[in-house]
């Protein structure tokens, strides 16, 4: 059992968990980019996504009930969700064997990567036919890294951005997707008993500044156009590029 962080060390996490509920109440993305690599300098990795994964299903639940009106008129999503939650127990099995540092590089070269395109003015889009074949490869892809890192949101904020759907329905396919994979880390994290009543409890406390923060995000998004929401979504990307680089370059050198 690990030690419990200081009161500076848990205000910073708090802090933390908050701006990213904020960001996630905006964009549908952005908690646990923000939140992990934060709790993982002070608790390790394995701990960081033990927390997150509970009160990621809590802050998923409650915007995919905001959103529901838009389930109709989103694309690929069974099969994102069932290739997801395969990849899910995969990665959460090989939580305690896979690398880490390597894993968030990959992330970060993503994130880059839309970034650069859309700094190019170069509009990405995935038409329905080469999405059909994209969608299964990818969806179990995410739910790996979901499970072994606890953040997938540069991959599938990056391809379902390529969708080009309309606000509403981007945001419910997105935490349609981070719900329903949550729920298949949380099963896991619970049958490779990493959950304790110490992590649990944590758990249960990151989830208070999540409930102040989300609805403030959300009605700051219902206030963005559509250009403003897609330059904050790209900047959202951009910023968890840069953390997982910094985060696996230090993880490689160290």
């Amino acid at each position: 059992m690990g030690s419990l962080p200081d009161v500076g060390e848990l205000a910073l996490i708090l802090c933390a968990i908050a701006v990213g509920s904020f960001i996630k109440g905006v964009t549908g993305s952005g908690l646990p980019q923000i939140a992990i690599p934060v709790i993982a300098v002070f608790l390790g990795v394995e701990r960081a996504v033990v927390i997150m994964a509970l009160p990621g299903v809590v802050t998923n639940t409650l915007m995919m009930w905001q959103h529901r009106a838009s389930a109709r008129q989103t694309r690929d999503l069974p099969v994102l969700v069932t290739m997801g939650v395969i990849g899910s127990v995969i990665g959460t099995i090989g939580l305690a064997t896979l690398d880490p540092a390597l894993l968030s590089l990959v992330l970060a070269g993503v994130g880059a990567l839309y970034v650069a395109l859309f700094v190019s003015r170069y509009v990405l889009r995935m038409p329905v036919r080469l999405s059909r074949f994209i969608s299964p490869p990818l969806g179990l892809v995410a739910g790996m890294l979901q499970g072994s890192t606890g953040i997938s949101g540069p991959l599938l904020t990056t391809y379902l951005h390529a969708f080009r759907l309309p606000r509403s329905p981007f945001i419910f396919s997105l935490v349609t997707l981070f719900n329903v994979l949550a729920v298949a880390q949380v099963a896991a994290l619970v049958r490779v008993d990493l959950y304790t009543p110490e992590r649990l409890f944590e758990s249960l406390l990151a989830v208070l500044p999540m409930l102040v923060f989300l609805p403030l995000g959300a009605r700051f998004s219902a206030r963005l156009s559509q250009q403003r929401f897609d330059r904050a979504l790209v900047a959202l990307v951009l910023a968890s590029a840069v953390l997982l680089a910094w985060e696996g370059i230090n993880g490689l050198l160290g």
